[in-house]
Order: C-alpha cells, then sequence, then structure tokens
C-alpha cells in the first residue's frame, strides 16, 4: 500500500474557519524543481507569426474596433448609438454594420454551423476552440454594471431546459470542429439564481457549524469535540449516538475530523430534517432548503448531469464559469458533484478559481486535497474574476469585509502564486489540468516556465485561454511554440449577442489601456505587408 505522511497545512475557508487537510501523498512534489535542459523561452513580438492567418483587410478592421473599444465615451454610449443607428438606416443596415465589425471581431458566427470556418483557421494555427453560447440578458443591465461576465435572467424551467438543449448543441459542435476542445457553461442559464443564492447559504452556514463546533480553531475535530458539540445543538442525540455518528463521517478513520469529512458527510437534502432538531434557532436551521427548493436544486443539477454525461461520452471537457459571490458556493457545490461522476477517467469537468479574491489560495487547497484522497482528476481553470465593483459593492452593503485582494498589483501576486499552488505543488499532478486564462503577458511567461519544469504538472496537461479577437499575439505565439493555446469562442444571433459585445468594448477599453502596443503591433503587421518594413 501506498505510504501516507501525515502533513498538516492550514488554511481559512470562507466559513472563517481553520481546515486542517491531514493526510497527503509521500510521492507529492517538494519545493524545489529542476528545469528542463531547454527551458522553454516565448518571443510575442513576431507580427508575421501571430497575425499570418489573418488578411489585411482584417487586420485593419482589427485595429479600428480595438481603437473604438479603447474610446470610454463611445462605449458608455454604445447602446444608445446603435438605437440611433436603428432610427436614421433602420434596423437591417444596423444589424450589417454590427456584424462586419464588433461581432466579425469578438463572435465566431450565428450557430454552431456558422462558427466552422474560424474554427478551421485555428486549428490550421495549432489553436484550439471553448465554445460558448453568448447571448445574455439585457444590454441595459449590462453596461449599467459594466459587468464583464455574461448573466441570465431567469425566467422559468422551460427556458432552463432550453438552455440545456443549447449547452447539448455546443457539445455536439466541439466534438464535431474542435478536438481537445471545451464548451463553456453558465449555471444561472440552467437554474434559478435566487435558489442559487439559498443554496449558498446553506453551505456557507453548515461551515459556520462546523467552524462552531471547532471552539479550538485547528481546523479539525476531535471525537470527543464532535459529540459534546453535537449533542449540544440537537435534540435526541445522546452522546453515545453523537460518538457513533462522528465514527461513521470519519472516513479516514483516523480520529479527526476535518471540514471535507463533514461536508461530504452531510448532502444539502440531509440538512432539512437534521435541523428540524436543533435547540437554537441560528443560521443553519434559518437555512435549510425547503421540499419545492430541493426539487428544483435536482432539476437544475439534472440538467448540469445531462451536459456532463453528454460531454463525456464524447470525450469534450466542461468549463464551468465562475459567478457573483452570492452564487458561488452553490456552483461549486454542482462542480464538485459532477467531478465526482465524471472525471474518473479524464478531466471532463473545470471548475473555475478566481485569483482576486483573497479566499481563494485556501479554496483552491481544499479541492486539492479533496481531489488527491478520493482518486479523480482535477480541471482548474485560473482566472483574475470579473465581478470586483459587484463584489465590494455586496460586501459594503452587508458590512462583510472587502473579498477582492486591495490592489492590481496584489491580485498578480495571487494570481502567480495560484500558478505555482496549480502546476507545481499540487499533491497529484499526474491528475491535474490546469487552464490559465489570461491575457497578462507576465502571468503567461510564468506558467509557460512552470510547464517546462520536472516534476509539475506535465506540460501537455497545461492549457492556456484568451479571447477571440483579442491577444492574438499571445494565443498564436504559444501555439506555435508547441504550448496548448486555445481562444474562447463566442457565438449566437446577433441581437442576442448584443449585451456580449457591447460587455466586451467595456473589457477591451480596461485591456487596451494597460497594453496599447496590442494595437500597435496590429498596425505594425500591417505596416509591414504594405510597404515592407
Amino acid at each position: 500500500m501506498m505510504s501516507i505522511v501525515l502533513r498538516r497545512f492550514k488554511a481559512v475557508h470562507r466559513c472563517g474557519c481553520v481546515v486542517s487537510c491531514r493526510r497527503q501523498s509521500s510521492h507529492a512534489p517538494t519545493a524545489a524543481f529542476a528545469l528542463d535542459a531547454a527551458p522553454l523561452v516565448l518571443d510575442f513580438s513576431k507580427t508575421e507569426r501571430a497575425f499570418r492567418h489573418y488578411s489585411t483587410l482584417e487586420l485593419v478592421r482589427s485595429a479600428a474596433v480595438l481603437t473604438a473599444c479603447a474610446q470610454p465615451q463611445l462605449v458608455r454610449r454604445a447602446e444608445y448609438l446603435i438605437n440611433l443607428s436603428k432610427t436614421i438606416v433602420g434596423t437591417s443596415a444596423t444589424r450589417h454594420l454590427v456584424r462586419k465589425t464588433i461581432f466579425a471581431q469578438f463572435v465566431a458566427g450565428e450557430d454552431a454551423s456558422g462558427i466552422a470556418p474560424t474554427l478551421d483557421r485555428l486549428r490550421a494555427a495549432g489553436v484550439g476552440g471553448i465554445l460558448d453560447f453568448a447571448a445574455e440578458g439585457d444590454v441595459a443591465s449590462a453596461v449599467e454594471h459594466n459587468q464583464p461576465a455574461r448573466e441570465y435572467n431567469y425566467a422559468g424551467e422551460a427556458i432552463c431546459d432550453a438552455n440545456r438543449d443549447v449547452f447539448l448543441s455546443a457539445v455536439q459542435a466541439v466534438h464535431d470542429t474542435t478536438p481537445e476542445g471545451f464548451a463553456a457553461v453558465k449555471v444561472t442559464a440552467l437554474g434559478d439564481p435566487a435558489l442559487l443564492e439559498r443554496v449558498s447559504g446553506t453551505l456557507v452556514a453548515l461551515r459556520g457549524f462546523f467552524a462552531r463546533l471547532d471552539s479550538a480553531e485547528r481546523g479539525w475535530l476531535t471525537r470527543d469535540e464532535f459529540a459534546t458539540g453535537w449533542a449540544a445543538a440537537f435534540h435526541g442525540t445522546s452522546r453515545e449516538g453523537a460518538l457513533r455518528l462522528f465514527d461513521s463521517f470519519d472516513s479516514s478513520g483516523d480520529g479527526g475530523l476535518d471540514v471535507l469529512e463533514f461536508s461530504n458527510a452531510l448532502p444539502l437534502d440531509a440538512i432539512a430534517p437534521l435541523v428540524a432538531t436543533c435547540r437554537e434557532h441560528g443560521p443553519l436551521y434559518h437555512a435549510a432548503l425547503d421540499e419545492g427548493e430541493l426539487g428544483a436544486l435536482r432539476r437544475m443539477m439534472g440538467r448540469l448531469e445531462a451536459i456532463a454525461s453528454r460531454a463525456r461520452e464524447l470525450d469534450v471537457r466542461l468549463m464551468i464559469d465562475a459567478e457573483h459571490a452570492a452564487f458561488q458556493p452553490a456552483i461549486d457545490h454542482a462542480v464538485l458533484a459532477l467531478q465526482r461522476a465524471h472525471n474518473t477517467r479524464y478531466p471532463a469537468v473545470f471548475g473555475t478559481f478566481q485569483a482576486y479574491l483573497v479566499e481563494n489560495a485556501s479554496k483552491m487547497a481544499l479541492d486539492l486535497e479533496r481531489a488527491r484522497r478520493e482518486g479523480w482528476h482535477m480541471g482548474a481553470k485560473l482566472v483574475r474574476g470579473a465581478y470586483m465593483a459587484h463584489e465590494r459593492e455586496r460586501a459594503a452593503a452587508l458590512g462583510t469585509a472587502d473579498p477582492i485582494h486591495p490592489s492590481a498589483e496584489a491580485t498578480h501576486a495571487a494570481y502567480d502564486a495560484a500558478l505555482e499552488a496549480l502546476l507545481v505543488h499540487c499533491p497529484s499532478p499526474e491528475r491535474t489540468s490546469v487552464m490559465v486564462a489570461t491575457h497578462n503577458q507576465p502571468s503567461i511567461e510564468h506558467a509557460a516556465r512552470l510547464a517546462t519544469r520536472a516534476g509539475g504538472v506535465p506540460r501537455e496537461r497545461v492549457f492556456f485561454g484568451q479571447l477571440l479577437g483579442m491577444a492574438d499575439h499571445t494565443t498564436f505565439t504559444l501555439a506555435a511554440h508547441g504550448l496548448k493555446a486555445y481562444k474562447y469562442v463566442p457565438y449566437g444571433p446577433v441581437d442576442e449577442v448584443l449585451p456580449y459585445l457591447i460587455r466586451r468594448a467595456h473589457e477591451n477599453a480596461d485591456a487596451l489601456s494597460g497594453v496599447p502596443w496590442q494595437r500597435a503591433m496590429i498596425l505594425r503587421e500591417v505596416r509591414r505587408r504594405l510597404v515592407g518594413f
């Protein structure tokens, strides 16, 4: 039997409790790693390599669109200008103009068949696709909140079923058009966001209950601590009964119970009958889901299960997007259920970690440890984060601590530290796959160096993702060096994708203010083609 070393690492979880993940593999990577004989050096300056798959006319269009996206006044008035154009020249002419400019820049096509030329071009350059049906909620909402992440408005269970079918078609399209590709899934498209917020509240309350039992703040409970706290919390439970319950919860049999074992032993549908015997009607009591909510949750999970099952049948990978913090615990819970069921042979389901969150490092450590203990493949997408303004406003309204790192520099440092945790220090590198989803060049270079180190996650399990229409010099340079590069490929009808396009314009304005040379590189390549230098 593989030897197991007992090494404790402590991490603060979102409920504020200290978690101890006590058992780790004896062959886990150490802190020292050797570089390959020829460390990878990336040169992002070669415009002829970065843009050789585009015509000169397409490059001129890209430069014009990106220039427009860098004008804050123009972006803020985008919806007004589109409506004005419809009034002056008509809806058809406006739609045609949008289709030939901003739509052509950031969206691959209107349906799964229409995206084939874009995917063929990417595949010819060694670049994979992450397909995403990009229809969203109303334009005004996207602009008002300057929200660089897609949002769905709940309109009933039938619409959720229709969204499930859209995601199923995306999975099929990935299988048909982009080998080793991904399909992006948004959980709020498949269930009521209000339900996700309720489920998240239940999960947070459960962790808070664990923290209450853990009065010594060690991150785990002894048999005696659990029995004393449990018997005190619930009517009709003797100390002897609580001891027997502890033994059933302690899956490792080591006499200690941490938050992973605790949460695994209490599924959501077991909480309601449990809290009915609470001595005090505290947060956990009020957070318990009723039968109607549990039924809605089962329907949402059924939709996710259908998509994940189809993906596994077709050897496609799902990428579950992160969303608002109010929903995220429920989304993480759903992702975990899918990963346990479908990541046994390969990482069919990827969850998302947001480096701008203060709690991200501890959350990531817990999930990596859970995957190691349970023996399934970890699929992890690492992003910086898309909801900064919203999360800070929410925290201020609730009177809670700011969940976001205090500065861009701190977020950059957290992102690079997360890369090292995922690619170098993870407990099961041979069963871990990572999508490095960023446009930040220093982070990409850092990840590429880590991917060439011996002893960490194998290079073929490290993926790099950028948005269609942005950072082409990065994506195609990565592919040219033999790394697994991907483009996030949105598609959908022009009118339904308008909120996505306006949101993308907001995002580009921020990105271009930090990397003006992206636009300069395009113009340099146009000049090289036209005048030879």
